[in-house]
């Protein structure tokens, strides 16, 4: 087998020629990376599959819509120190891990008390539905992305074979609690329970295992946490961004509808999922890297990566209809909300590698310009489109505000090259 590792290895090399990367390093952690990914793709697959086939499609909207709640409510475990604790322990500042968990479970507790003002809220409007719901939800709020801040120093530590196994035991977990529960009960309280138990107590023993197995050094970056908290500050919009359009299907479409839009956006989600993987790859390398030396290679790498990426494009939408007549034989009218969704992969995965660029070189006013404009034209449209068109509107929102990201993105990155 070594002549085929061989020969492996000299295709790589010539590739690194003309893409003006490492393409080695590439290939080894990519493969751990997109292992994982097409793990956790699968399982998110599989759960859709139940939900839109076992549940009634009001009881998915809800579901959809608790979930997007809590991801919002989740701002303030600060998520931007996911970032700053992989830009640290890239450079190898290994006991920021433990400063970082403590700040996020520390500052969760804000939304703990959220989350309990919307169940208050919901059950003074007669709503037992969402009342508990949102209980059960808030008890989790500080720790379930608190510790789950493995994944980030696993990253930084470039440790993907570590990372994927123990996110792929995770996914697997989740995903037969999850379908069990559904198949079994049917019960909403017992879902959205089941939901964050067996995403919780796995990433306990995941951070507890990292603790003790892969943190070298006791050493802690002193900028770490302020530059987690800056760029949670800087993200604050982006969350809200990424969950508004489907609150907003909700509360003005319905929750039947919401379940359409949230089964159109799954598939194109989860092919964002998987191109992500390349930014995972390369921020530790441009956390090591000054601006000069990113410069030289960048753009060869852009046009790379939305070469690849229409190809996809090209791909699923042709596709997409034997897909949802196969699997979501209840939603074909999610069909066509998808395809053109589809077509907003490129600028946001091209957007995404801009801005991992952004962060790996601590550029806190590009950071901030880049998600400051991009979400503000995303806000302001995101209302009136909705509530005039519908889900249409979600969409074309959609798909204007990813191509905003890209514009300002490609700004930044050119004004400061």
């Amino acid at each position: 087998m070594n002549w085929l590792k061989n020969a492996v290895l000299k295709v790589l090399k010539w590739l690194e020629g003309h893409t003006k990367t490492d393409m080695t390093y590439l290939a080894k952690g990519g493969f751990w990376l997109l292992l994982g990914q097409f793990v956790a793709t699968g399982s998110a697959f599989l759960a859709s599959v139940a939900f839109a086939n076992l549940l009634a499609p009001e009881i998915f909207g809800v579901y959809k819509f608790i979930l997007s709640i809590n991801s919002l409510v989740l701002i303030s475990t600060l998520s931007g120190m996911d970032s700053a604790i992989t830009q640290s322990v890239a450079r190898g500042f290994d006991g920021t891990l433990n400063v970082g968990v403590r700040t996020k479970i520390k500052w969760g507790a804000l939304g703990t008390l959220t989350s309990f003002g919307i169940a208050l809220y919901y059950f003074m409007q007669g709503n037992m539905l969402l009342a508990i719901s949102f209980s059960v939800a808030a008890v989790f709020v500080p720790f379930t992305e608190s510790f789950d801040m493995y994944d980030s120093f696993l990253a930084g530590k470039q440790l993907f074979g570590v990372q994927t196994r123990y996110n792929i035991i995770k996914k697997c977990i989740a995903l037969v609690s999850i379908i069990a529960v559904i198949y079994l009960t049917k019960n909403l309280y017992l879902i959205i329970l089941t939901y964050f138990v067996s995403i919780t107590l796995p990433n306990i023993f995941f951070l507890h295992r990292t603790k003790k197995v892969y943190v070298d050094n006791d050493n802690v970056d002193p900028e770490a946490i302020k530059y987690g908290k800056n760029l949670s500050g800087i993200y604050i919009m982006t969350l809200i961004m990424g969950e508004l359009d489907k609150i907003l299907v909700f509360h003005y479409v319905g929750a039947a509808d919401l379940a359409i839009y949230a089964l159109a956006t799954a598939p194109t989600d989860q092919i964002k999922g998987l191109m992500k993987n390349i930014n995972s790859l390369a921020f530790p390398k441009f956390a090591n890297k000054t601006g000069e030396e990113i410069k030289k290679t960048i753009w060869a790498k852009v046009k790379i990566l939305g070469l690849v990426t229409g190809v996809i494009v090209f791909i699923y939408i042709l596709l997409a209809p034997l897909f949802f007549n196969m699997f979501f034989p209840k939603y074909l009218a999610s069909i066509r909300y998808s395809q053109v969704l589809a077509l907003s992969l490129i600028p946001v995965i091209i957007a995404g590698f801009i801005a991992t660029i952004l962060e790996s070189q601590k550029d806190r006013v590009g950071v901030y310009k880049y998600n400051l404009y991009g979400n503000v034209i995303g806000i302001i449209i995101l209302l009136p489109f909705i509530y005039i068109w519908g889900l249409w509107g979600a969409v074309i929102a959609r798909l204007i505000n990813r191509l905003v990201f890209l514009s300002v993105g490609a700004k930044i990155i050119s004004r400061k090259n």
